[in-house]
């Protein structure tokens, strides 16, 4: 027989569950994350109100770097955040043709990775910004606002390739053991956690949902930039084995400075200010030096496909003589 509680014990069983909706609630709710904006810490607190029991700022990172954390995590991540952080951004690109040809094009990038038993998947979003991110279990994002400044074939096939890099390598995993990652949690969102990781030596649905701003606030504004600089490397090692073009490996890097104002501060996944990015342009090209070009490029019918409806802006296009652009501007789709 099934004992029903009592009238007290409901009223606690049913504030507990508001308290943790909420706290869900709040988390994912970050996943709107601004694409060119640096990482918001916030600890709570503020005015003449008395605070909450301050928590050891040390003890969340030390249970994630007492995790034994690996692939079956990072599916998990993915596959709960991904729809999220596509709605969150725009939603999907409703164009068919697009969708299609973004996949296709990505298909031998994609398969040059080692960890076939990851999800692989890509999707063009509907959001305007420059800008492109992969969550951890190969859940990757690409910008219609990026695929407007995307030349050629090797740009965005080296967009694709650094964020498949971070998923290779699995920076996603690496970043939650690190103080960074652990102080972008509120003092709120910290005690929520330490109560759902209390009972489990790994992760489960309630604390992907309770991390899920700070990962997608994470993948959207750029790893570590040693994580960065090994994405950036990882796009050769691509391009050995699709032969795309390694000379051109680092031009949309050089796009991203032209269009981002000089003074600013921001990171996105690809953009590491201004300083931070040319020296990993320089570092790309340097790389690049002694490896041959291809006669011709992979799958270029795919890249028309999208160009037909994301022509590359007028306004930032190559010349085909000393590599400056022109002034003249394209109409936004």
């Amino acid at each position: 027989m099934i004992r029903r509680p009592g009238s007290r014990s409901r009223r606690r069983l049913t504030s507990r569950r508001r308290v943790v909706a909420g706290l869900a609630g709040a988390a994912t709710t970050l996943l709107a994350a601004p694409a060119l904006a640096q990482f918001s810490f916030s600890f709570g607190g503020g005015g003449d109100k008395p605070s909450a029991p301050t928590l050891d700022l040390n003890k969340i990172f030390d249970m994630f770097g007492a995790m034994t954390l690996g692939e079956e995590d990072e599916i998990l991540i993915g596959k709960q955040l991904y729809g999220k952080l596509i709605d969150r951004n725009g939603g999907a690109y409703r164009n068919r043709r697009v969708q299609s040809a973004t996949q296709r094009f990505a298909e031998d990038l994609l398969k040059t990775s080692g960890r076939s038993t990851l999800p692989w998947e890509i999707t063009v979003l509907n959001d305007n910004t420059i800008n492109a991110w992969v969550l951890p279990g190969g859940k990757i994002a690409v910008n219609k606002g990026l695929l407007r400044y995307a030349e050629d074939e090797a740009e965005l096939a080296a967009v694709i390739s650094h964020e498949i890099g971070h998923a290779e390598l699995a920076h996603g995993l690496a970043m939650m053991k690190t103080e960074r990652f652990n102080a972008g949690f509120s003092e709120v969102a910290k005690g929520a956690l330490a109560a759902a990781m209390k009972d489990t030596s790994g992760l489960n649905n309630d604390i992907v949902d309770l991390m899920g701003g700070v990962i997608g606030n994470m993948v959207q504004t750029g790893y570590s930039r040693e994580y960065e600089d090994e994405a950036d490397k990882h796009i050769l090692k691509v391009f050995a084995k699709t032969g795309h073009d390694p000379a051109k490996a680092g031009d949309f890097f050089q796009t991203l400075l032209e269009v981002t104002p000089p003074n600013s501060e921001g990171t996105t996944s690809l953009f590491s200010t201004h300083p931070g990015t040319k020296e990993r342009i320089d570092n790309i090209h340097a790389a690049a030096r002694d490896m041959a070009s291809p006669e011709k490029p992979p799958h270029p019918g795919e890249f028309a496909t999208i160009k037909r409806t994301f022509p590359t802006r007028k306004r930032f296009r190559r010349d085909g003589g000393g590599g400056t652009f022109t002034t003249s501007s394209a109409a936004a789709k």
